[in-house]
């Protein structure tokens, strides 16, 4: 797993945890859930990395994204 503070690159997959794959309506929504992304930088390396991201961030899989540091850990935004 990639530790970096700030990695650009093309969103290959976000990996869920099983227990928010399966969530309930008892979930919030609004709330951001942690992630597994995948993100292939222009070198062609691929970086695994923990996100914090909303539920719809699956729409930035194939985007240009980066990472950011935030008070909550770190964070995923398209670029494109």
């Amino acid at each position: 797993m990639t530790d970096s503070l700030s990695i650009n690159g093309r969103l290959l997959a976000l990996n869920w945890p099983s227990q928010t794959a399966e969530a309930t309506l008892s979930v919030d929504l609004n709330a951001t859930q942690v992630a597994t992304a995948e993100i292939e930088d222009a070198a062609g390396t691929t970086h695994q990395v923990k996100v914090h991201v909303n539920w719809d961030a699956d729409s930035l899989v194939g985007k240009l994204v980066k990472t950011a540091h935030c008070d909550a850990g770190t964070t995923l935004c398209c670029v494109e």
